[in-house]
C-alpha cells in the first residue's frame, strides 16, 4: 500500500513545530499531501497569504490561483468516502502518482466553485471579483473523468 506518511512520523506534530508563518506552512503541508488534512492546511496557509498580500498592497492573484488549484485538486482525490472496489479514498489517492494529479489543469471557466467543498465562502467571492463568473460549475473529478477511472482500474490492477 503506497504511503505518504513516512512510518513513525504524526504529520501534525511537525506543524505544531512552526510559528505562525503560512509560507512554511504551506511548504510542510505540500509535503504531506494528499492527506485531506494536508489540504485543508495549504488552503488555510494560503488565504493567510492572499491576506497579508492585500494588506501590503501587493498582487495575490497567483496565490489565489494556487488555492482554487489546490481545492481543485483535493476535490479531485477526495470527493468521495469510499470507492466502489476500491476502498478508501485515501488509499487510491495516495497510489496516484503526484505527477499526475498536479499535472492535470484545473481550468476556472470549466470546473467552477461550487463544487470545490475546500473553498470558503470568501474564497469564491475572491474568484468572482477575480475572475467573474465561471461558464458552468461541476467537479474536478467529472472534469477529469477518464483520468480518474484509469487510477482506480490501475489501483485494481496493483493493488
Amino acid at each position: 500500500m503506497p504511503q505518504t506518511v513516512p512510518p513513525g512520523v504524526f504529520w501534525v506534530d511537525d506543524f505544531e513545530q512552526l510559528e505562525v508563518n503560512p509560507t512554511k506552512r504551506l511548504l510542510l503541508a505540500r509535503k504531506y499531501l494528499p492527506l485531506p488534512a494536508a489540504f485543508r492546511e495549504a488552503a488555510s496557509a494560503l488565504r493567510a497569504m492572499i491576506l497579508s498580500a492585500a494588506r501590503h498592497g501587493a498582487d495575490g492573484d497567483d496565490l489565489l490561483s494556487q488555492l482554487y488549484v489546490t481545492a481543485a485538486q483535493a476535490n479531485f482525490l477526495l470527493t468521495t468516502p469510499n470507492v466502489p472496489g476500491v476502498g478508501s479514498r485515501y488509499d487510491l489517492a495516495a497510489s496516484i502518482p503526484k505527477t499526475i494529479w498536479q499535472r492535470l489543469p484545473m481550468p476556472y471557466a470549466a470546473i467552477g466553485y461550487r463544487h470545490l467543498h475546500l473553498l470558503t465562502h470568501t474564497d469564491c467571492d475572491w474568484l468572482v471579483v477575480a475572475w467573474g463568473e465561471p461558464d458552468r460549475h461541476t467537479t474536478a473529478r467529472a472534469h477529469h473523468q477518464a483520468v480518474w477511472d484509469a487510477c482506480v482500474a490501475e489501483y485494481k490492477r496493483v493493488y
